[in-house]
């Protein structure tokens, strides 16, 4: 029956979206390994909250990873996502995966502030389960999301402003639209209240400052181009950033981010590439201890 199954759900993956797609590989994720820590909130909208994921067994010293979720800035939700936080978790990382404000109730830069804004507020949430200040974080994101935790750690008005208990020491971005096209039908309207078009190009705005990144993509991507990845890729070498570019030859938007879930890992190697990138940060501090 198992094996059956397991011949069942890249087609699964394939033909289900949306929220349809989550519950099905969610109802097959495990539950033990972790304790979930729901709802806790960085702001007063009802969007501004987060859920907390606490390995059993959570590696020394290891960055806690905030995952950003993609859904073009108008969609998606943290418990969708709790096949990312397991996946996470069962390696012995701390996952954090918030929620944001969405478009059109909000435009850029509302939804990066609140992931910067949840960011910030970490170390408290985390103090009482063995995290100590200031706090290693690793951003981690998804399409949208990972043109989100691109900004957060190359643009000056987020890494010039970012609490002295916080320490962004590394990036890992999946499928992301880094070379922001503004005259995408999916882009457009969302940041009309940019201050110029580099202001919102993480490509332009790539530093030598920003952390050590990894940037995985598939090239069989109809909705986000691998040439995003590439030429983010390019800026940062051009300013001695260590990055490592990872392009899957048979992997599309969804199953880069989908071979997370327990069940369809042998899909990509998304979560073995993930996890040898992030053990191999230098941290501090960090969490590591077992929660009470």
């Amino acid at each position: 029956m198992y094996r059956e199954l397991t011949r069942l759900l890249p087609l699964l993956a394939v033909l289900l979206t949306g929220c349809q797609a989550t519950a099905v590989i969610n109802g097959l994720t495990p539950t033990s390994g972790y304790t979930l820590i729901e709802g806790h909130g960085y702001g007063d909208d009802p969007r501004q909250r987060l859920d907390i994921y606490l390995p059993d067994r959570p590696k020394p010293n290891a960055p806690v990873v905030v995952f950003v979720y993609g859904g073009a800035w108008t969609s998606g939700d943290r418990g969708s996502y709790r096949f990312v936080g397991q996946a996470l978790s069962e390696l012995g990382y701390v996952t954090v995966i918030p929620d944001y404000r969405l478009f059109p109730a909000v435009a850029y830069p509302d939804f990066v502030d609140d992931i910067a804004r949840a960011m910030a507020q970490l170390p408290g949430h985390l103090e009482a389960h063995g995290c100590r200040a200031p706090l290693a974080v690793a951003l981690a994101g998804h399409s949208a999301g990972a043109h989100t935790a691109a900004l957060l750690a190359t643009a000056p008005a987020y890494r010039d402003h970012r609490p002295d208990n916080v320490e962004l020491v590394g990036l890992i971005g999946i499928a992301g639209p880094y070379d922001l096209p503004l005259d995408d039908p999916l882009v457009t309207g969302k940041f009309d209240r940019r201050r110029d078009n580099r202001s919102v190009n993480p490509v332009a705005l790539a530093g030598p400052e920003t952390p050590p990144t990894l940037l995985l993509h598939g090239a069989a991507d109809v909705t986000v181009s691998p040439r995003h990845t590439q030429a983010f890729e390019q800026a940062l070498l051009g300013h001695g950033v260590a990055v490592e570019a990872v392009i899957y030859p048979d992997a599309g938007h969804r199953t880069i981010i989908g071979a997370l879930a327990a069940p369809l890992r042998f899909l990509q190697p998304t979560r073995d590439d993930m996890d040898r990138f992030l053990g191999g940060l230098v941290t501090g501090t960090g969490c590591g201890t077992t929660p009470n």
